[in-house]
Order: structure tokens, then sequence, then C-alpha cells
């Protein structure tokens, strides 16, 4: 039986790749550099994935050119979000050998893993003392896996770390439970998925003006069509399930001052659209300073 993981427990992720499943010598013959983001199966241990976690990167399948066992350890740089729909880029299948296992992916968590020269073997492993490891006892175990810290302390003599976290540059996490700034590309698809999920959640009864591109700090103006009432309506979308978001300064002005201020969260947008609303005095609240403008005087001669 698998264990039940907790933030006190964990020591470290364990994600896992079949080299059947996936061309591992292809990505290292290609020189494709770090492990930037892996598959995982939604549930409960990938939402407790967090920035910062230690990840290891396990091998399985049949390629002689990679014994089982580790090869790779990084870290977790971002919480686990949902794929892209198949439709988006369909003829990408990266190395996946199995186009339909690769259109099957549903999350997928952000991370650093250089791999390594040499894998650290299954022999290996269990001459440390660990036979209890969860993808050795149950190789069908959940993606991802996890070690123990006691787990850790017993296989850290075998890994060599990568020193610090790596700054994921345009993948910067705002707050412990949150969101970041994700690829232009992704951002796009993930904020029209959720502007049209918020004007199919208000429905027929209101009239809805799309306004984003007039940037005076909301995006749609909803109009009932049976009566006075109007809402100034700022969308924002997330792939995952956190509703942590970033707001300028224009909309935090706007859920300050503007009668009928509303801010639709809509999390999981690409895959199961879920919205939540907030009044302008919650989001001024819980606004909380991230990033200052500062403009330094030119240099004098």
């Amino acid at each position: 039986m698998n264990q039940h993981v907790t933030r006190e427990k964990l020591g470290s992720w364990l994600v896992k790749c079949n080299s059947d499943l996936f061309d591992l010598a292809g990505h290292v013959s290609d020189d494709r550099g770090p492990i930037l983001d892996w598959s995982v199966q939604p549930g409960y241990r990938a939402d407790l994935m967090s920035p910062g976690d230690r990840l290891i990167f396990w091998v399985s399948g049949h390629d002689p050119l990679f014994q089982r066992g580790i090869w790779g350890c990084g870290y977790v740089t971002d919480y686990v979000q949902d794929a892209i729909p198949d439709d988006f880029n369909a003829d990408d299948v990266g190395y996946w050998r199995d186009p339909e296992k690769r259109a099957a992916v549903r999350s997928f968590v952000p991370c650093h893993i250089p791999l390594f020269e040499k894998g650290v073997t299954v022999r290996e492993i269990r001459a440390a003392g660990l036979d209890d490891l969860e993808v050795l006892r149950a190789p069908m175990c959940p993606n991802p896996s996890w070690l123990s810290v006691d787990q850790m302390r017993l296989l850290g003599v075998l890994l060599e770390w990568p020193d610090d976290t790596p700054n994921p540059g345009h993948q910067v996490t705002v707050t412990s439970e949150g969101a970041g700034f994700g690829d232009a590309q992704r951002n796009a698809v993930v904020e029209a998925a959720a502007m049209a999920a918020v004007q199919e959640f208000y429905g027929d009864d209101w009239e809805g003006e799309d306004v984003s591109a007039d940037k005076i700090g909301w995006d749609i103006t909803f109009r009932s069509r049976s009566g006075p009432e109007s809402y100034k309506v700022e969308v924002k979308g997330v792939s995952g399930s956190r509703p942590t978001i970033l707001l300028t300064a224009n909309e935090r002005r706007a859920a300050q001052d503007e009668p009928g201020w509303w801010l639709a969260v809509v999390t999981h947008a690409l895959s199961n659209p879920t919205i939540r609303e907030y009044t302008g005095e919650d989001v001024v609240t819980a606004a909380k300073p991230y990033i200052f403008r500062v403009q330094m005087p030119e240099a004098r001669d």
C-alpha cells in the first residue's frame, strides 16, 4: 500500500521516465540539456509539490543505455500546471515514442533536473540500505513518487545535488501559494480560456463587453439585460489549482476605486475551469507588494 505523503515526511519527490515510452537517448544525443518539465498524475501529491522541493529523475524500461535507477536530480521550479489541450499543437510530441501517451498527459511539473553522465543503479541503491523505496516496492506507484527524510539521508551519499535552486527566468513564483510568469504563448492560451469561461458563467442574462484592450483596470463590463445592474470584471486565468494572481497597478487602483469591480479567478482554466469571484475590497486586502518599478536618475558626468 502506498504511504500518505505529508510535507513533514517529504525528503524528495521522484518522477519516473519509462525509456520505452520516452526517447531519453534522443533527448541526450540532441544535447537538450536539463529536464525542464515532466508529466505527473493529478492528485493530492501533485498539489503538494512546491518550488524549491528536491526532485529525483528515475529511469526504467529496456533502453540498454539507461540501466534502471536514478539519472538526475534537481528541483521543482513552479507549481504543477495543467497541460495545454491536445489540439493546441498536436504534432509536437517531442521525444515521446507514443503520440497517444503524450496526448493523455493532463498535468506537468516545471523543474530543473540536470542529467547524470552515469546513473545510480538499483544495485547501488539497495547496497546503500534502500530496499524500501516506494519506486522499488511498487513500480506502478503514482507519478510523482517520493522519498522520506530518512531515505534521503541514506541516498545523499550517492547523489551530487546541484548547489542551488535555479532561477527559472521567465517562470517566477510569486508567493508560497501560487502563480508566476509563464511563457507568453501559454499565457495567451490560459487567458483566452479564462475569458471564455467567465463569459459562459454570466450567461444570457448579461451582456458582456470585452474592454481588455482598453487597459482601464478590468477586462469585461457586464450589463444586465433586465435591469440597471452592471459589473466590471477583471479576469485572471491560472492552469493550476491555486487562485494566486498578479495585479497591475491600474487593476489594483480599479479594485479600490471603481464601484462594481469584481475579480474572477479561473483555476484549471485549460482542463476543468472553476470560477471564484472576489470583491474589490477582498482583493485590496489580500494584495501584497511584490515588484516595484524603480526609475533611477541617469548617470552624471
